[in-house]
């Protein structure tokens, strides 16, 4: 009867202790939005991307400058410099959380740049293993929550499950769930999974080479996607970081997406 009583009593100890530790954890919206916050406000970086697939590799270069304003509304825009089939192609995005996203793919050859429709932000973006979605992913769209904690390379990482908050948008994106893998301790995203509709992974995302930017804000400088059904991988690699650079809204625009590059 003694032991049975102190087995109830461990396992009352036990139950409350995880639930006090659960209590105190953040939410999964939480860490997603913490995570947001941590992130560089003005970015201009010169990137390399390098498209492996078949044995063959294509690589090209590109011009990057993001901004983020204090209503919340990020933008940016991607420029390709080199081979020469792709210069002066141009990306720009508008994610706004209280308002309509807008995305533009600018190809010289046409002219004019074409408006991203929402059924296109699952496409694959210039051939690479990057889509629409992964270049602007707009958080408002996925209901976020908490499944654990891990260790990843000797750091704690929160396991954070993203599902679409409507079939209509996962129909859009391509994947029914992401699952991101974020340090504990400077809210970085150090690995993605992206599960197809079987639940199984059909995508996973690895950063890394983490630059402290300030006193814990860090950037990942080199990115890793790889599609494991078209047994393909993308990688992109940041040279010449510059922070903090103050650009204006102005710069967005489709008249600076359509200029020549230089």
């Amino acid at each position: 009867m003694k032991s049975n009583k102190l087995l109830l009593l461990v396992v009352l100890i036990v139950v409350l202790v995880g639930s006090q530790v659960m209590a105190g954890e953040l939410t999964g919206e939480e860490i997603i939005e913490k995570t947001d916050e941590l992130s560089v406000d003005d970015l201009n970086a010169d990137l390399e991307m390098k498209i492996i697939k078949s044995g063959r590799e294509r690589v090209r270069k590109l011009t990057m400058v993001s901004h983020k304003a204090d209503d919340g509304v990020e933008k940016s825009l991607i420029r390709f410099l080199s081979p020469s089939d792709v210069r002066g192609t141009g990306f720009l995005s508008i994610d706004n959380p209280e308002g309509v996203d807008e995305q533009y793919l600018y190809l010289p050859a046409l002219g004019k740049p074409r408006r991203i429709s929402s059924e296109e932000r699952g496409g694959s973006f210039m051939g690479s293993d990057l889509t629409y979605e992964d270049l602007s992913p707009s958080k408002e769209d996925y209901r976020h929550k908490l499944i654990g904690t891990e260790i990843i390379d000797e750091d704690e990482v929160y396991v954070v499950e993203s599902t679409p908050v409507t079939e209509e948008i996962q129909d859009d994106v391509g994947f029914s769930k992401k699952i991101s893998y974020i340090r504990k301790d400077i809210f970085v995203l150090i690995k993605a999974e992206y599960l197809d509709d079987q639940g199984n992974v059909s995508k996973k995302m690895v950063v890394s080479n983490f630059e402290e930017i300030t006193d814990n804000l860090w950037y990942g400088t080199y990115m890793v996607m790889e599609d494991l059904k078209k047994e393909s991988k993308t990688i992109l690699e940041y040279d010449n970081l510059e922070y903090d650079t103050d650009i204006s809204d102005d710069y967005f625009s489709i008249r600076q997406l359509t200029r020549p590059v230089r």
